[in-house]
């Protein structure tokens, strides 16, 4: 018998619940752990939901438990997961399993977790910075650390259509707020404004390199994707981190950096030592040979 046909939306709630559940199968799968060792905490039918597939979903998810005792969360958490197993076992008795789009979700889920177990793994051979390194970085970003401002910005959003020419020459003649708003209008610029109040370390390094140099009145034009934007800087005043404070946040950091370097790297030699070929409309031309080169060989 053909199995029912059902929307989209009954798909993606499914995908949901089989990779919340593969996330909990993964971690009770994990070191230290085996099948003689796994505890259960219900029993739902003919399926069983161990202590271990709890404990996965309440460090995965800390934010929204954040606040209840633990038995609390824990309880709320094994009540979803009953929900989860009884559909589950709806979806299977009602030969779910067996559709064509599930089989696909499935097969998708299952390849997104393996993709990041690997690459977690990858990144937890990243080793910690030397006091060396967290001095030089400390040291090569005064703007974050050493001489730290807390900032109070006008961010001025300049309508795409302006010249960028004359907005430019707007930016670098204005000795304040007020000169730079004035002299958008004079060349026509459509603008609108808000103020931000902001530390060092919530601003880009690319923009705070630029404001951390600029005195009040002052103003800087970046140009990305979509409305030019301008920032003004109303008041900045001291607020320095020293070297002591700073080496935990800038360990972490570094740390981060490592940890996301070595998966590019793997996953560049990963690619490299694979035989990827794009057929049919994903068909990429091969590159073309130069005539000299072709005829050297």
């Amino acid at each position: 018998m053909m199995p029912r046909p059902f929307s989209s939306c009954c798909v993606r709630s499914l995908l949901a619940v089989l990779v919340v559940a593969s996330a909990g199968l993964l971690a009770a799968c994990g070191p230290g752990s085996s099948g003689g060792d796994v505890q259960i905490a219900v029993k739902v039918n003919k399926g069983e939901i161990s202590v271990h597939q709890v404990q996965a979903i309440l460090q995965r998810q800390p934010r929204q438990i954040a606040g209840d005792r633990t038995e609390t969360a824990s309880a709320r958490v094994l009540e979803v997961l009953i929900d989860q197993e009884l559909a589950a076992q709806a979806a299977r008795a009602e030969g779910l399993d067996n559709d064509p789009r599930v089989v696909q979700a499935i097969e998708a889920a299952r390849r997104e977790l393996l993709a990041h177990a690997y690459q977690e793994r990858t990144s937890e051979r990243a080793t910690g910075p030397s006091s060396d390194e967290i001095d030089r970085y400390y040291s090569e970003h005064p703007a974050l650390f050493s001489q730290r401002r807390m900032y109070m910005l006008q961010e001025t959003s300049v309508d795409p259509a302006a010249n960028t020419a004359r907005v430019q020459s707007v930016v670098d003649r204005a000795q304040s707020a007020d000169e730079l708003v004035t002299g958008l209008r004079e060349v026509g610029a459509r603008h609108s404004t808000r103020l931000l109040a902001q530390a060092a370390e919530d601003l880009p390094l690319t923009l705070l390199e630029s404001l951390a140099t600029l005195e009040a009145g002052r103003s800087v034009l970046v140009t990305p994707v979509g409305p030019t934007r301008i920032f003004t800087v109303l008041y900045a005043h001291k607020a320095p981190v020293d070297r002591r404070s700073a080496t935990n946040a800038i360990g972490s950091y570094l740390t981060t950096e490592r940890r996301s370097q070595l998966v590019v790297q793997a996953m560049k030699k990963l690619r490299d030592e694979a035989k990827i070929e794009y057929v049919g409309n994903f068909a990429r031309p091969k590159p073309t040979i130069p005539a000299a080169a072709a005829a050297s060989n």
